[in-house]
């Protein structure tokens, strides 16, 4: 991976001044706008696949791959002096990037539901009255006094106003809160990507993709188009999907079951494995390292047989807790204190590059260059600290105590750091903590430890952290990554990727309100607002219903997890062919990880002969039929959206998901 990056940036040397320009900010706008609506109306109206809920959303690869990327090759061949440079493509793919943190279900589908939920679904029987809504802020979620979340969530009646007064405070209010933490996220990136990627060499495979795509033979002109592999690669996904797109109209016509999604049972007690062919996973985890792949399916299945082990003695400490870890809360907790750890030998690790940050920061040592970061190491560590503190005050404005705000906040940072790592390492478009960071303030303080005031707060915080994004956090990392390995103009990027990310904010509440109110967000019919914005709050309702304190338990294999992270890392660092890397440990219990477990042994499995055969010399000729296979997936995903819009409408085809 290395090579490939010496080699990139011999032959495709940026200048600072000719990318960040006027013409590729109007049209990151531009690609803004659709990543916002596309997903949603996809979603919402259409019902076709879910573009979003990744670290790299397949709205932006949609977008870009689709309209973006041929329409510079056109004006290239056109008129060159309009085709936008190498430099100014990544701009507009970083904007597109970071708007895709926003829409459906990657935050603001969550958000807006989740917010709109507690005065509207409350009722007798789920006792919220009884035990949250007393406690919850009345700034921090809209209310229906006057009927407006019943007209959201079932469509307002002809002539009525959409009520955006009713939502103005807790928007303004949240939004605050989140630019605050977009802002932290942004400082720590800039604090930490130098040490991923200069000293610890991780390979961001999901930067590597769009500048895979973007490396130019000459201006305009893309190497990728010229590779015959790269056209058998898109072509296989896209004769399958046009293959079976005719199966939507004549259903005798056999469909091709490729991308179909299949359980391979273990036997009683064993959860079973999914056997499923992402090409989008696919394209990613070709540039992961053998030995992160290899150790995501190895503790994976590990981890079946824990699980099955444990049904079958009957032993349990508890079930999951919700949005996290499978197989019960003893394989989660013990996940958990594998990503605590693994999370924590990073920051060690970094300790040499984090003195020369601070001696930056606070005495301008000019031996230390920042200059192709984000923020300067000065702004970085200032807005870390008051950042920091505004999101803590913030958090105990909304009714939590002291001590649950700071361990909330500490889970939080440590899921945004930690996560953003694993996904800079690993490649996996689709991965989280193992448990949320609600269930890890729950239980590492105890809810009799808690009042109702922070208990209310926490399960209104499940509507904008439960999911385990980031918030655009490994966005930000990759951006910088892609900005520095270019020799891009960063303070510049930083500006534009924060203004996208704003312009964002507003396109999707809006856009998502409207459709609310016009169509009835419980018409949606999508989990972020039928049940997963009630789930949150009567999980929260049931442990107050049923106090308890600390969990030893749960404790306890927290600290197992911890102990074989610290051993896997030591032998690894210890032995140089120990193939383990203690990266799998952090996420093998996740349902996120059941569903692409294959595909990454499928990429471990054909990389691991490749390198064999041929060394990396057939591994280079061969990446531009993985990056067909990807690419040709994504424009079969836009053709089906565009087949389900016009003769499918409200009755699409949920090809992909997650």
């Amino acid at each position: 991976m290395a090579e490939l990056k010496a080699m990139d940036r011999d032959l495709h040397p940026e200048s600072k001044h000719l990318s960040v320009t006027t013409r590729a900010f109007c049209v990151g706008i531009a690609v803004t706008f659709l990543v916002n609506l596309l997903p949603a109306y996809s979603a919402y109206i259409v019902h076709s696949s879910r573009m979003v809920f990744a670290h790299l959303p397949m709205a932006t690869m949609v977008v870009f791959t689709v309209l973006a990327w041929p329409l510079n090759v056109l004006m290239a061949r056109v008129k060159p002096q309009w085709a936008l440079s190498r430099g100014e493509m990544v701009v507009v793919f970083s904007m597109g990037w970071i708007a895709g943190a926003v829409p459906a279900a990657n935050f603001m589908g969550l958000f807006i539901g989740g917010i709109a939920a507690p005065y509207y679904y409350a009722s007798p029987e789920n006792q919220w009255g009884d035990y949250l809504l007393d406690g919850l802020p009345k700034w921090a979620a809209p209310p229906n006094e006057a009927r407006q979340m019943t007209y959201f969530f079932e469509g307002k009646p002809p002539g009525v106003d959409i009520p955006w007064d009713a939502w103005m405070t807790p928007l303004v209010w949240w939004g605050v809160f989140l630019i605050a933490l977009a802002l932290v996220s942004v400082a720590l990136m800039a604090v930490l990507r130098r040490q991923w990627v200069d000293r610890e060499r991780l390979p961001f495979p999901l930067a590597e993709a769009p500048l895979t795509m973007l490396e130019e033979i000459e201006a305009g002109k893309y190497r990728l188009l010229h590779s015959r592999l790269f056209w058998v690669g898109l072509t296989i996904p896209v004769v399958v999907v046009v293959w079976n797109i005719v199966g939507y109209f004549w259903h005798t016509f056999p469909p091709i079951p490729l991308m179909d999604r299949w359980a391979l049972p273990l036997g009683r007690g064993f959860p079973s494995v999914t056997i499923k062919l992402n090409f989008f996973v696919l394209g990613f985890a070709f540039f992961t390292n053998l030995d992160v792949l290899f150790s995501l399916w190895f503790f994976y299945a590990l981890g079946i047989v824990q699980t099955g082990v444990f049904d079958r003695l009957g032993y349990t400490i508890g079930a999951s807790d919700i949005w996290g870890s499978r197989g019960g809360a003893a394989l989660g907790w013990q996940a958990m204190g594998a990503f605590f750890v693994f999370t924590a030998l990073s920051m060690w690790m970094a300790r040499a590059h984090l003195r020369d940050v601070w001696r930056k920061a606070m005495r301008g040592d000019d031996a230390v260059d920042d200059s192709d970061e984000l923020l300067s190491y000065r702004a970085a560590v200032w807005g870390i600290i008051v950042g920091a503190a505004f999101l803590f005050f913030w958090l105990w404005h909304s009714g939590m105590s002291a001590l649950v705000a700071g361990v909330f906040l500490f889970a939080l940072i440590l899921m945004t750091v930690g996560v953003t790592r694993f996904v800079a390492e690993s490649g996996l478009a689709y991965a989280r903590m193992p448990i949320t960071p609600q269930s890890f303030t729950f239980y590492t303080i105890g809810i009799r430890q808690m009042d109702t005031n922070s208990a209310a707060s926490l399960a209104l915080s499940y509507s904008t952290f439960g999911l385990g994004n980031t918030f655009g956090a490994s966005t930000l990392a990759h951006i910088a990554q892609m900005g520095a390995r270019l020799k891009l103009k960063t303070r510049s990027l930083f500006w534009t990727t924060m203004c996208a990310l704003v312009v964002s904010m507003v396109i999707s509440a809006v856009f998502t309100l409207y459709l609310g109110y016009m169509y009835g967000a419980y018409n949606f019919n999508v989990y972020t607002f039928n049940s997963g914005n009630v789930v949150i709050f009567s999980n929260v309702v049931m442990k107050l219903q049923n106090p308890f304190g600390i969990s030893l338990d749960r404790l306890m294999f927290f600290g197992i997890g911890a102990a074989l992270t610290v051993l896997c890392s030591f032998l690894r660092y210890r032995f140089l062919r120990w193939p383990l890397s203690p990266i799998g440990l952090t996420v093998f219990t996740t349902g996120i990880l059941q569903r692409q477990v294959f595909t990454v042994f499928v990429a471990w499995a054909v990389k691991s002969v490749l390198l064999k055969i041929g060394g990396i010399g057939l591994y280079r000729q061969s990446l531009p039929l993985f990056m067909g296979l990807m690419l040709g997936y994504v424009l079969g995903i836009g053709l089906i959206f565009i087949v389900d819009v016009l003769f499918f409408f409200g009755q699409g085809h949920l090809v992909h998901h997650w």
